[in-house]
């Protein structure tokens, strides 16, 4: 099959295809080309028209090398734009009004708890005060499981808190009579089901108390009555958020 030579129009290097041929690409510059057949009747000659592929990745070709300084700034926005788009799209896997949250329900209402995720609920909780207390308490030891005493869901039209309060007494381990009873709330932003479950947006919480110290050396996480931890944990979302309490 004959081969029809072309000049390549950005480097001038010579261009093979066939006529059956619907692009080429030049072996120098890289640069590929569509061919359109020129078939105008009027020419003894078949003449080929050669017009640079647009590729996503070569929306800027248009620019010449000799406009390095254009070429630089595109780059630079380019680069700038792609990190733009990566954080947010991070940032809203995390976001309560994001498109990734879409499908997913604020929780609002006690009703919108399962069984199943009070249960998640509550183990997410303990083992989050286990790690952040682990080794602190020293001799002191918690005396059973961590007890639910309240559980309070905030919230307004965008986000919410869910925040569940154990009661429990650490006892030191050679003296029976040596115990302190804290209560101890832990704070979920943005907590919504998906799949039936709570599950997915549980990583976030975080313990909301004060050091409670047992003696000079070994510590806990706190409050020694119920009263101080309302004041200073709930209370403040009374005039912007509606607030159930279990």
């Amino acid at each position: 099959m004959r081969l029809i030579e072309k000049e390549c129009p950005n480097c001038g290097a010579e261009l093979h295809f066939t006529k059956e041929d619907t692009s080429c690409k030049c072996e120098y510059c890289k640069r590929e080309f569509e061919i359109e057949r020129d078939t105008d009747k009027k020419r003894v000659v078949d003449q080929y028209i050669l017009s640079e592929l647009k590729t996503p990745f070569k929306i800027f070709s248009f620019f010449t090398v000799g406009n390095f300084f254009v070429q630089a700034v595109i780059i630079i926005v380019t680069f700038l734009i792609i990190v733009i788009l990566g954080y947010n799209i991070i940032k809203g896997l995390n976001d309560s009004n994001s498109i990734f949250n879409r499908n997913a329900n604020l929780i609002t209402n006690i009703s919108d708890l399962s069984n199943s995720d009070y249960s998640t609920l509550d183990l997410n909780s303990k083992i989050l005060i286990s790690n952040e207390t682990s080794g602190i308490t020293g001799s002191y030891t918690n005396k059973g499981s961590f007890k639910r005493e309240k559980l309070y869901i905030i919230s307004n039209e965008k986000t919410n808190y869910l925040i569940p309060i154990y009661k429990t007494t650490y006892e030191y381990f050679s003296n029976g009579s040596d115990k302190h009873t804290l209560y101890i709330p832990i704070v979920f932003k943005n907590v919504r089901k998906r799949n039936n479950s709570i599950a997915f947006y549980l990583d976030n919480g975080k313990i909301s108390a004060p050091e409670y110290h047992f003696n000079e050396d070994n510590y806990s996480y706190g409050y020694t009555d119920f009263d101080t931890l309302y004041n200073e944990i709930i209370k403040k979302y009374e005039k912007d958020y509606k607030i159930i309490e279990k």
